[in-house]
């Protein structure tokens, strides 16, 4: 009987003994009161290679342990890449969790209205979330559009993805690559511009490139809100009669600079996007709009003018003739 109590106690001795030590090993090496720690988790990364990361990182105290546990756990090929923050007090099988529900670090990034596509790419790097020629030249694959135009409407467009980037606030994650980011900022424009609206456009008799032009114009013209409508009209009403738009912000698109005035010999630039020379639509938009310039296109106010000239405050002076609009240039312009 008393070699059975002995064994019983030296099993129990073993077995809290055994715990302690796994606990041990599973416990962050970290002092209580560290801040949490980020680690970056690249992309195709291996269970070897995240435990090493996580120990140099001061996030588990044995590689060996964690790919023990990872194995027992069934998490090989399940944790995924991304930024991930890490408090001092979590156990190994905690972090291992972490890791397999995808539970990263995410950071607000804000697209502005009426942002090219060359500008939003040069956000995305400034700020550390992707390289901006790969962005660049993803933004050059008709296929990523092809829900929203067909290849001959984007056969002349210098990035077939500008105008569908829509200007927002997104969360994104240092792990993400710039596919996705595209992927993620173009299915928000989806939302946007839902099958509602869609149909509302093809009862204007128009397809949802020719809207993302036309609300790219209406975004780099109009400074007022109460404008855009009233600004949407005029290019609707130059189209209906065949009359070339003559829109500066087209010119300068074409020039590649974002704003700035122009000089007469630069509105004879020889450019498809040159809506002093050629009729009609430019071949697609020339920034990305924001919601209120789709609605205005959409909603475009119940008015005859054909001109607009600005009053150098933010508003402009609208007209139905050339000679009243040469009148308003004069005032305004002073020439």
């Amino acid at each position: 009987m008393k070699w059975v109590i002995r064994g019983i106690v030296l099993g129990l001795v073993l077995l809290i003994a055994g715990y302690a030590l796994a606990m041990h090993w599973s416990s962050c090496p970290l002092p209580a009161d560290s801040p949490p720690v980020t680690v970056v988790i690249e992309s195709g990364a291996s269970s070897r290679d995240i435990a090493d990361a996580l120990h140099r990182a001061g996030v588990i105290r044995s590689p060996f342990w964690f790919r023990l546990v990872s194995k027992v756990l069934k998490a090989d090929g399940k944790m995924q890449a991304g930024e991930f923050s890490f408090e001092p007090s979590i156990l190994v099988w905690d972090a291992i969790s972490v890791l397999v529900e995808g539970k990263v670090v995410y950071y607000p990034i804000t697209v502005r209205e009426g942002l090219r596509v060359e500008d939003i790419a040069a956000l995305i790097e400034e700020q550390g979330f992707g390289n901006r020629d790969r962005f660049l030249e993803l933004a050059k694959s008709p296929e990523l559009v092809a829900a929203f135009a067909g290849p001959e409407e984007l056969e002349d467009t210098l990035y077939p993805v500008e105008g569908y980037l829509f200007p927002d606030t997104y969360n994104v994650s240092k792990g993400m690559s710039e596919e996705q980011l595209i992927a993620m900022i173009l299915d928000r424009f989806s939302q946007v511009f839902n099958e509602e609206l869609r149909d509302k456009a093809s009862q204007m008799g128009l397809t949802v490139h020719e809207v993302a032009t036309l609300a790219s114009l209406v975004e780099k013209e109009a400074m007022v809100p109460e404008e855009r409508p009233v600004i949407a009209a005029v290019f609707l009403n130059r189209l209906k009669i065949g009359m070339k738009l003559g829109a500066c912000p087209t010119v300068l698109y074409a020039l590649g600079r974002p704003s700035g005035t122009l000089l007469l010999k630069e509105l004879e630039i020889d450019s498809p996007y040159n809506t002093y020379m050629y009729p009609g639509l430019p071949p697609g938009p020339i920034s990305n709009f924001g919601r209120s310039s789709l609605e205005a296109v959409l909603n475009p106010a119940d008015v005859d003018y054909l001109y607009f000239v600005s009053k150098n405050d933010g508003t402009h002076a609208f007209s139905r003739t050339l000679e009243e609009h040469n009148r308003n240039t004069a005032l305004y312009q002073g020439n």
